[in-house]
């Protein structure tokens, strides 16, 4: 399956911010993969656990992302 976001998810990857704008489901036994597009309007893929997700802050529970020492 193939998702494409009407409005793009903020995201956090090991090379920086982003946005994604597509999500690409193969099922239970494999990770997904996210599209996102990065500065400079270089796009990249990503398995579900190379980024991060940014939370909606008007949740009243703030960004709660933990971004690994590593990544940018």
């Amino acid at each position: 399956m193939i998702h494409e976001f009407s409005t793009p998810v903020k995201v956090h990857t090991p090379h920086g911010a982003g946005e994604c704008i597509l999500l690409i489901d193969y099922g239970l036994n494999i990770n997904s993969v996210w599209l996102v597009r990065l500065k400079g309007g270089v796009v990249k893929h990503y398995y579900s656990e190379d980024i991060r997700v940014y939370g909606n802050a008007m949740n009243g529970m703030g960004i709660d992302m933990d971004i690994p020492h590593n990544w940018k």
